[in-house]
């Protein structure tokens, strides 16, 4: 690869990360703003041939977290609301134990990971942190938003305040500096207007995301998040405790949307 690559590239980065590290909890302006500026500098085609080539080189694994208490209800109570959210839920017994088959999958395929991308939520942290033995120390352990699961009315999708969670992980090698904003994480009972990000929101946090990654260093990525976020970017679903390489082909396909962006033409159906 020449310079003017590798430069183009960084600059590429740069920009991304610069935005995220603002913490705008605006995900239009966050795209909009991202998007016409890669623009300024960039054809369209020139994006694309950049972008699949690093994607290419890119393996992209994903977890999802094993089960939690809200999945034990949901199952119980089916179609009943009140006696299924719960806040922030935690793993069950069972969970722990469903573990053991992701841990073997480690084993056998011994991947290096240079990356770890971890949902904020406690579920997704527990289940990292039972896999921890059988993942390499050397990796760089990303706690970020972006990859957390479909923020609703629904407590069971709420964490705790980005504050209380570095405090709670201080002793870990967390980097906790690409979390957007206290946006994100309420309390019961607070931000009720903010409550609902909707699915074009959550679409366009998901391919922001991917967009993202393809550009950061290191070829082997991992994903500790939840089902709707699998299910959104590869358009089918993943059982709990399961780990399944991604389809970079169904990824690119989400940041080719994402180029096409158009801040007019967004349908906001968040609040």
């Amino acid at each position: 690869m020449c310079n003017s690559e590798k430069e183009k590239e960084k600059e590429i980065l740069t920009l991304i990360e610069t935005l995220i590290k603002k913490g705008n909890a605006n995900i239009k302006i966050f795209a909009s703003n991202l998007i016409s500026n890669l623009k300024i500098n960039n054809t369209f085609d020139n994006l694309k041939i950049i972008i699949e080539k690093k994607l290419n080189s890119k393996n992209i694994y994903f977890i999802r977290h094993a089960e939690a208490l809200h999945n034990v209800l949901e199952a119980k109570y089916p179609g009943d609301f009140s006696k299924c959210n719960v806040y922030d839920p935690e793993l069950t017994e069972k969970g722990k134990e469903q573990t053991d088959y992701i841990m073997d999958k480690l084993k056998k395929n011994k991947i290096h990971f240079d990356s770890i991308y971890i949902s904020p939520l406690t579920r997704a942290i527990q289940t990292y942190f039972l896999l921890k033995k059988e993942l390499n120390d050397d990796a760089e352990i990303i706690i970020t938003d972006f990859v957390s699961e479909f923020l609703s009315y629904c407590d069971k999708n709420k964490g705790i305040k980005l504050s209380k969670l570095r405090e709670k992980y201080k002793n870990e090698n967390f980097n906790f500096e690409y979390m957007t904003k206290e946006y994100w994480w309420f309390n019961l009972g607070e931000n009720k207007e903010d409550e609902f990000e909707g699915k074009n929101r959550f679409n366009l946090r998901l391919n922001l995301f991917i967009l993202w990654i393809v550009f950061r260093e290191g070829n082997n990525i991992l994903i500790i998040s939840h089902n709707h976020v699998f299910k959104n970017l590869q358009g089918k679903g993943i059982n709990n405790a399961d780990m399944v390489k991604m389809d970079n082909k169904l990824l690119f396909n989400e940041i080719l949307s994402l180029l096409n962006f158009n801040a007019e033409n967004f349908l906001d159906d968040g609040t």
